[in-house]
Formats: structure tokens, sequence, C-alpha cells
């Protein structure tokens, strides 16, 4: 009987072969055990109800559980920093926002995660943001509101929601587009500030659409402009501000799923498409579009690319604005 042994440099080989072709057959057999979705927002809020009905789709599709957990907290940052420090397996994935991955890492002095820390999966949705103003207010449309501004120089309240909130960076960007000066009032949400704008305590506010929308249909606002690309099919007689000459005010809330860095690509393309099919569900979509918000699944490139592209366009208003946070 003649035995047949192998050289050093083979074994070398055969055991760099194994290795590398380990990881391909662990993303091949993925998922083998329950996934979980960490979500930065508390409990029952619009964007974890959501979150809730992609996790049960996804958990009927791929036969494993995906569960919510929530980790609210410090501006989404307490649940990023946990998946950022997970393993790269598939098995602990991240809701992150504009607010997460565009704004937080220009703000916050101390921020203990990167962008790069992250391999986006998907968007979700997105919303856009509206210039909500008092009934009271002597103005029928966006025209007017300018001419009307640019005549009370620092007279003209923008109610805001805290230090670099949106509605304060639209503020801003809105003084720096129009050539006005606009003064900002803080309030401790965005409730409490709308009912001000209702009761004309406060000029304006930029909103959220799912909330301006009923005040609007109720005719206890008006709303002059939206921040969408085009007009929004809750407000369709509403113009858009790049209808209205002012493009670089295009912006929204939006959302999506991640995975840590390094996640195998084999198992980010299988989420991809869990998710674009979930998404497909007639009680998410519906859910989506009456809280305002537009489905709109996409790449992982396409959502890398979203993250830059709100990073160029608020980057100069925080600059501006001073802002540095803890």
């Amino acid at each position: 009987m003649r035995f047949r042994f192998f050289t050093p440099v083979a074994q070398a080989a055969l055991a760099l072969l194994c290795a590398a072709a380990a990881p391909l057959a662990s993303a091949q057999a993925w998922p083998t055990r329950p996934i979980t979705i960490v979500m930065p927002y508390a409990a029952g809020g619009p964007t974890d109800l959501v979150a809730r009905l992609l996790a049960q789709r996804m958990g009927e599709s791929l036969g494993q559980p995906v569960v919510v957990t929530n980790a609210p907290g410090a501006s989404t940052m307490i649940g990023a920093e946990k998946v950022a420090r997970s393993p790269a397996d598939g098995y602990t994935l991240f809701i992150g926002s504009v607010t997460t991955f565009s704004n937080n890492p220009l703000m916050y002095r101390k921020i203990r995660y990167k962008v790069e820390d992250f391999m986006p999966v998907s968007m979700i949705a997105r919303t856009p943001y509206t210039l909500t103003v008092s009934p009271t207010m002597p103005v029928k449309n966006f025209a007017e509101f300018i001419s009307w501004a640019k005549g009370r120089p620092g007279k003209v309240f923008n109610a805001t929601t805290g230090v670099g909130a949106s509605n304060q960076l639209l503020g801003q960007m809105l003084n720096n587009e129009a050539g006005i000066k606009m003064a900002d009032v803080p309030y401790k949400g965005s409730g409490p500030a709308l009912l001000d704008v209702m009761g004309g305590q406060v000029d304006l506010l930029f909103d959220g659409i799912n909330t301006s929308a009923p005040a609007l249909k109720a005719g206890k606002v008006r709303v002059l402009a939206v921040t969408s690309e085009k007009r929004s099919a809750a407000m369709p007689d509403v113009p858009t501000f790049a209808e209205l000459g002012y493009p670089n005010m295009t912006a929204s809330f939006w959302y999506g799923l991640f995975a840590p860095a390094g996640t195998p690509p084999l198992v980010v393309e299988r989420l991809n498409r869990e998710v674009h099919a979930a998404l497909r569900a007639d009680d998410i979509r519906t859910r989506l579009v009456s809280d305002g918000l537009t489905v709109e699944p996409g790449t992982p490139q396409s959502l890398g690319a979203t993250i830059a592209r709100d990073a160029q366009l608020w980057g100069p208003i925080i600059k501006a604005l001073n802002i540095e946070l803890d």
C-alpha cells in the first residue's frame, strides 16, 4: 500500500483554502439562529411599529425569529454603538437614520461609533418636512411669507425641538437661501411646538408631514412648502421648495436597515432581498403611507450615497450654527 503525504507548502495552501471557504459556507447557511434588530427609539413609536412588522415578515421568510430590541437614547447613539461593536455575522442588525449617520458625526465630539462601522443594507422609507405656519399669519403662500419675513428681521419665530434638530437646521438653511433672519424658539417636542403654531404663539415650524397633514386638513395650520423632490400625495396642492426656486431645500427624514461592517456580502444581499419583499406586503405599505412615509427600498450603494449627500447638505449649516455637542 502506498501513502501520499502533503508537502508543507501543499498543507499551507489547503489550510488557506479551507479558511477562505469557511466564511462562504457560513454565509450560505445563514441564518441558523434568531436575528436581532436593534431599534434606537422607544417602543410604540411609528418607526418601532414598522420595524416590528418588517421583522415579522422577514422572520417568516427566513425561517428564523427576527426580534426587535429597543435601545433608545442619546440621539440614537446608544443603539448604534451597541451594533457597531457586534459580530459582523448577520445576526445583529440596526435601524439607522439620517440622525445616526449624517447628523450625529457632524455634531457630537465624543461619538463612539463611525459611519464606517456599518454596512448599509437597504433604505426602508423616507418622509419630507413641511413649512407649517400659523393660520393667523398674514400670508397665503410662500412668496408672501418671504416678503413678510424680509420686513421683520429677527422677529419671525421658528419653533425648534432642540439644538441640531432638523427644524433648526432647515430654519437656518431657509435664512441662508432666502436672505431672511428668523429667530429660534426652543420646545421640548414637536407636539407642543405645533400647538403653539396653531394658536399663533409662534410663527412657524418645520414639521414632519405625518403630523402637519392632519392639522392642515383640519384647517388649523397653513403649509406653504414641502421639502420632498416631488409633491406629496398627502398634500398634493402644496408646492415643493424646488418648484419655488429653492432646490437646496430638498431634504427628508429617512431610515433604513444596517449591519455591522464586514458582514458577508452574501448575507447583505439576502437581507436586501428580504427587506424588498417585506415592503411589498400590503400591511407594511399601508402603515408607512398612513404615517406620511414613502416606501423606498433600494440598494446598499444607494443608501450609502444618501448618507454622503446628507452629510454634505447639513455640514455647512451645522458649522455655521457652531453646533458642538458632548
